[in-house]
């Protein structure tokens, strides 16, 4: 999901928008996990099996002058009632369909590492 997004944006020549509203299918989904204990380095949270997407937004923007997706999403099992996964997405293999709306903004998203935490954080210029 992540790889055809990026390619649609290189294609579009975007690289500073909002991710206003992501539903679909997916058959794969890892999700990143921050530390906890504010030490450096995330964790990781896979999960095989067909879920339908609740919500998902996120960014789009540049960190060291590549582009740079922030994508959180919730979804849920459909054979699974009131099973909810959700979080910072790494990668999603769609299932059915996904579909995606973004909103092209009109000035750059960055983002810059914060040296406390390790993870970097979102700044307009």
């Amino acid at each position: 999901v992540i790889k055809e997004l990026d390619r649609y944006c290189k294609r579009r020549g975007i690289t500073s928008a909002v991710i206003l509203g992501i539903i679909g299918s997916l058959e794969y989904i890892k999700f990143g996990l921050p530390p906890k204990d504010g030490s450096f380095g995330y964790s990781y949270d896979e999960y095989k099996g067909n879920v339908s997407i609740l919500s998902g937004q996120g960014t789009l923007s540049t960190y060291k002058r590549k582009k740079f997706f922030h994508i959180h999403i919730v979804a849920s099992d459909p054979l699974k009632p009131g099973y909810m996964i959700g979080g910072h997405v790494e990668e999603a293999v769609a299932w059915a369909t996904v579909e995606i709306a973004i909103g092209e903004l009109p000035y750059q998203l960055t983002r810059i590492k914060d040296k406390e935490t390790g993870l970097t954080a979102v700044k307009t210029t």
